[in-house]
């Protein structure tokens, strides 16, 4: 297993999630308390996991040796809440495709404690598109 290949795609993983921690908590504080406070509360509640994955994929870091980024990704910051949830939609889009990629560098590699972290958290990234798009929805109906 090359180590310092799983470690940067791990990384860039890191990097991707505290990103959208980033993200995430500043729609949460933006969403209005009055007009929507489910959106409030499934903001910090999905910035909540990320903020777990971007741990365990730290926590794969240093188990092999390597140092975790603190480096952010990309944060898109929009005012429209319907563009936010399109700029949460995509944030989850990218991370389902760099982490199937990530699982075929692993599978490549014969990494399969890191594979497996990849296929939880990518579950998760499967369901929380679900629930910004789900999201998108109400809010467009409600106003």
């Amino acid at each position: 297993m090359n180590k310092e290949r799983i470690i940067g795609i791990l990384n860039k993983a890191v990097e991707r999630e505290i990103g959208a921690i980033f993200q995430y908590m500043g729609q949460h504080y933006r969403f209005p308390k009055d007009t929507h406070p489910i959106a409030r509360e499934l903001l910090e509640r999905i910035a909540v996991e990320e903020m777990k994955h971007a741990e365990k994929f730290s926590k794969r870091v240093v188990e092999l040796g390597g140092k975790e980024s603190t480096t952010t990704g990309k944060v898109k910051w929009e005012t429209d809440f319907i563009a936010m949830l399109d700029a949460d939609i995509e944030v989850e889009d990218e991370a389902i495709a760099m982490y199937e990629e990530h699982i075929k560098i692993c599978e490549e590699e014969g990494d399969e404690k890191t594979k497996a972290l990849y296929e939880a958290i990518l579950e998760d990234e499967i369901r929380h598109k679900k629930l910004f798009n789900l999201l998108k929805e109400i809010i467009k109906i409600e106003g």
